[in-house]
């Protein structure tokens, strides 16, 4: 393995669906039960799924939106997000198997379905019993695509053991799917989302839009925003942090370890070939745009910013006619 394919795996290994620290990421289901048809396949990893991501990060790809708007705490609450998921059935909800819910009464009889299931879910309970879920992307996306993606997505990672509808709403700029999930699986798992596992249904997401056409990416967070932290809002940081499960000493440790992280792959990139030069000049770019000060921020004596160029990483220029021989 070349010097290159060492630093773009390190990197991936890193950053993706890397566990957290002191507590596992627990799966959304153990497939004893689940058809072998419904198993997801092993992600690519490695270079190439490095040189994947850097190439949407430079291109400023669309990035995926997915988020656990919240959960309800028995039928009730289940059935009062229905309602509104399907805006009291003029919109249509559909489920893991493909059957079309629409209107009212429809409606009802889904929450029936539910509520007197195989273990059942009581009128109030003190646990969540289904989790909402939204997809969504930026303004402009074809809205079917994402319908579909979203289809695809579901059935990837619930389907044959979670029972699940799902709604487009098409009333707003960004298109989304709303995805309620049954949080009682169906081989007696329950589903307890982490944070790994959002940033695995993001990157599940992305690959379904791909697969149709939408240029997505699923970029964590701390690597599209490693911004110097200002002095003037230390507080604002770490409230976001803590809402994140996150210390504010593990962000604040994490971005200048993010920024070296680039650094390092832009100086392997470098010294190959013509298309990596290129990689490693996008990567400088990028990180330059993401340690830039704030100018609508005022800054004092004490808060004197940095030109960009001192806190980039730096890329030594390579010949033109340079031709590295080596394997990816």
């Amino acid at each position: 393995m070349t010097m290159i394919d060492d630093a773009l795996k390190a990197w991936d290994d890193e950053y993706h669906f890397k566990p957290l620290r002191g507590r596992a990421a627990k799966m959304a289901f153990t497939g004893i039960r689940i058809p072998a048809s419904a198993q997801k396949p092993k992600r690519v990893s490695g270079a190439v799924s490095a040189r994947g991501r850097l190439k949407g990060i430079v291109r400023k790809t669309p990035e995926v939106m997915v988020k656990v708007s919240g959960g309800g705490k028995g039928m009730r609450a289940i059935k009062a997000h229905m309602d509104y998921i399907s805006r009291n059935g003029d919109v249509a909800l559909e489920n893991e198997g493909g059957l079309i819910f629409d209107g009212k009464e429809a409606v009802r009889d889904l929450r029936d379905i539910w509520k007197f299931g195989q273990y059942g879910i009581p009128e109030e309970s003190q646990r969540k019993e289904a989790f909402n879920i939204v997809l969504s992307m930026p303004p402009g996306t074809d809205r079917k695509s994402v319908t579909d993606a979203a289809r695809e997505f579901a059935k990837s990672e619930f389907g044959g053991n979670f029972h699940y509808v799902f709604a487009t709403h098409d009333d707003e700029k960004h298109p989304h799917v709303h995805l309620c999930v049954n949080a009682q699986g169906i081989d007696g798992t329950r589903l307890n989302p982490r944070k790994t596992d959002l940033q695995r249904w993001r990157e599940g997401f992305a690959e379904a839009l791909r697969e149709h056409g939408i240029e997505a990416n699923a970029t964590p967070r701390l690597l599209r925003n490693a911004r110097r932290r200002t002095r003037r809002q230390p507080a604002l940081h770490a409230n976001a942090s803590q809402r994140r499960g996150e210390s504010p000493e593990h962000t604040s440790k994490a971005v200048p370890k993010v920024i070296n992280g680039y650094a390092a792959l832009a100086k392997a990139l470098a010294q190959g070939d013509q298309e990596d030069r290129q990689l490693a000049t996008g990567i400088v770019e990028t990180v330059r745009s993401m340690v830039a000060p704030n100018r609508s921020e005022p800054t004092g004596p004490a808060m004197k910013p940095r030109g960009p160029a001192s806190d980039a990483p730096q890329v030594a220029p390579v010949p033109a006619n340079k031709n590295p021989s080596h394997e990816r």
